[in-house]
């Protein structure tokens, strides 16, 4: 994010929507798009009719694990490369299109549950199994905590809860991304050790959306641990 792409926007420096975020926005979700459709459609055999639902729901499904992912992993970039408040607004863009992102996804998989879509997550009497139950619980559980978060970037909330439990909330990201891994593992994990049947070779989104959930979790634990201290 260039200082002059900043100041040459004339918009104010704390708006969501510059430039740059669109781009962003645009990079994520369009990349997300075309390989849906390249696995699901071209690759694969999905009908083009379950375009408008089927498929863009595993691409925002996708763009909403990476967005918010991003929001964990750029911070301690930009701030290395420098200070510049007005860059943090990427930041809270990636967790709030983010959080958006993941609240549509849980829509459009509440229009979609039903076995004729996802029929290894439903009994022979219609109703949903273990593998369905827990696959669902751990993905509202996920949009629970990942709220948490986007609330406390309103712009009341750092003085009316204060600091300690506003940076708190922020934490909350990251237990959002165990609970979407979670979600993911319980879903498809018997994909990912399938190759074999993955559409020319393609990976299933799941699994990309479970690496996107990983990264920031294993870039936190990487800055968690106490730095060695030189010999003296």
């Amino acid at each position: 994010v260039s200082r002059k792409e900043l100041d040459e926007s004339g918009l104010p420096a704390d708006r969501l929507w510059q430039p740059i975020t669109g781009r962003w926005f645009s990079a994520v979700f369009g990349l997300c798009l075309l390989y849906a459709v390249l696995r699901y459609h071209i690759a694969g055999d999905v009908e083009w009719g379950h375009f408008a639902l089927f498929i863009l729901n595993k691409a925002v499904a996708l763009a909403a694990v990476f967005l918010i992912a991003a929001s964990y992993l750029i911070g301690p970039v930009i701030r290395w490369l420098n200070r510049d408040p007005r860059r943090l607004v990427v930041i809270k863009f990636c967790g709030l299109m983010g959080f958006s992102l993941a609240a549509i996804h849980a829509f459009m998989a509440v229009l979609l549950m039903r076995p004729a879509y996802f029929g290894k997550f439903f009994l022979a009497d219609g109703r949903m199994n273990s593998t369905g139950e827990l696959a669902m619980t751990l993905g509202v559980l996920g949009l629970w905590a990942v709220s948490l978060p986007a609330i406390a970037t309103l712009p009341m909330m750092p003085k009316a809860i204060g600091g300690v439990r506003w940076k708190r909330n922020q934490r909350m990201g990251y237990l959002c991304l165990v609970l979407v891994l979670g979600h993911l593992v319980v879903m498809g994990w018997k994909g990912w050790i399938s190759p074999e049947t993955w559409p020319w070779g393609l990976p299933p989104i799941s699994l990309w959306a479970s690496i996107g959930c990983v990264v920031p979790l294993m870039a936190k634990i990487r800055r968690s641990r106490p730095q060695d201290s030189p010999e003296a």
